[in-house]
């Protein structure tokens, strides 16, 4: 029930309200009661001082509580340079801050599986949050794994989770047990506890 826009530089208005309609939500009458705003820059024609006053002033416009945008990494594609980009962030931070605005912004990183640069630009210093999501191989397929890598302030669960999408939304499942290395992206089974561990290298037979 609370106000909020998404700044959307990926996906057209059009294109945000035909996926909408996928998983069964009609946005229409949102924007059209003002409690929803979609507000779609290209990338390629963003303007960092342009586009943070139009921000500031949907914001007031609208009496957004809830913010989203996706992506950062779209956003740093009209940037001129990672400092100004990063700049940027902190400023449309410290004024959803002041004006009590809860953002979501989500930004990819770049491997599908193995070691990943979580930090993203240097952006990681700045968020108040920081949860990945991501792929990894269980047994020949692939699911999805979340964890909370930060929490600004408070203490946080630090499990990896298994996180699910299927039609009633989307689902924090259990914890990956009976694994272990899932960042990687291709974890190996845990050991039982109290069971050794056969191992061979070269030239040599181990005993189990």
């Amino acid at each position: 029930g609370e106000p909020g826009i998404l700044f959307t530089l990926e996906e057209t208005p059009a294109q945000i309200r035909a996926v909408a309609k996928t998983f069964g939500w009609n946005l229409v009458p949102l924007e059209a009661q003002g409690r929803l705003l979609i507000s779609y820059t290209s990338p390629v024609e963003l303007v960092t001082d342009r586009f943070l006053d139009e921000a500031l002033k949907q914001l007031t416009k609208v009496g957004a509580r809830r913010v989203v945008f996706d992506s950062l990494t779209g956003m740093s594609l009209g940037v001129v340079s990672q400092r100004r980009f990063r700049e940027l962030v902190y400023a449309l931070s410290q004024h959803f801050r002041t004006a009590g605005v809860t953002p979501l912004m989500t930004m990819e990183v770049a491997e599908l599986l193995g070691n990943a640069q979580l930090t993203g630009h240097g952006v990681s210093s700045i968020v108040d949050n920081l949860i990945v999501l991501r792929y990894v191989e269980v047994e020949g397929h692939l699911e999805r794994a979340v964890f909370v890598l930060k929490a600004r302030g408070t203490s946080h669960v630090a499990e990896l989770r298994r996180f699910l999408i299927d039609d009633r939304g989307a689902h924090v499942g259990a914890r990956f047990q009976d694994l272990r290395g899932v960042l990687t992206g291709i974890p190996q089974p845990a050991p039982a506890a109290g069971r050794p561990v056969a191992r061979r290298s070269s030239g040599t037979k181990s005993r189990g």
